[in-house]
């Protein structure tokens, strides 16, 4: 009997790490904050013209890890939010694209994590460039308050943000890769939103 009781406490234990692990829910308080660095090209009130919905933005994911995917989903979802554009996966970083181009470098966050609370500190960097070319990213000088092109046509935006977080509650590990993702996503849509003053629908700020 006793032994019974051990095995259906073992596979009890079982599932419920399987289910922390493999399941994607979130019963918890976090608030997650980022220090940011934001540099764009000159624009002196010309903002770039708006990206119709049947034109390509190609997107490109740099890093490894779960919260990888979990971002290509979230910035998905914004991205079609917003109707900016019609967006293309990239599997890898080329220099040029024939069309914008946003890649959003992620690394290697390793958020320490536990079913009753996660712990995270990374840094992102995302780059957009409206005439598809990335090596402006490898070219930055951040003494300089602004991006320098030789093309009057074409804006570029440099984001980084430090992000950290603390959540405290029951929280699966796939449920923080998505809570951490769709916070990143909001932060780098809102920045292309502003680079093209497009106006949130409910009246509030762009």
């Amino acid at each position: 009997m006793k032994d019974r009781r051990l095995w259906v406490w073992l596979g009890g234990m079982l599932v419920v790490s399987a289910a922390f692990l493999l399941l994607d829910f979130r019963v918890a308080v976090g608030n997650p904050q980022s220090i940011q660095m934001i540099m764009v090209t000159e624009l002196e009130g010309n903002y770039p013209e708006r990206l119709q919905p049947d034109d390509k933005i190609s997107m490109v994911l740099v890093g490894e890890g779960p919260l990888i995917h979990a971002l290509q989903t979230a910035l998905t979802e914004k991205m079609n939010d917003v109707g900016m554009g019609q967006m293309e996966w990239e599997q890898e970083l080329k220099s040029h694209y024939p069309n914008p181009v946003l890649v959003v470098n992620v690394g290697r966050p390793s958020p320490t994590w536990t079913p009753f609370f996660g712990v995270s500190q990374f840094s992102i960097q995302a780059g957009y460039a409206t005439g598809g070319d990335t090596t402006f990213m490898a070219a930055l000088d951040k003494t300089q308050p602004y991006l320098r092109s030789s093309d009057p046509s074409v804006v570029n935006l440099y984001t980084e943000y430090e992000v950290s977080d603390r959540s405290f509650g029951l929280i699966s590990r796939p449920g923080y890769d998505r809570y951490l993702a769709e916070y990143l996503a909001r932060e780098i849509v809102q920045a292309l939103k502003n680079l093209y003053n497009i106006q949130d629908p409910t009246g509030g700020p762009p």
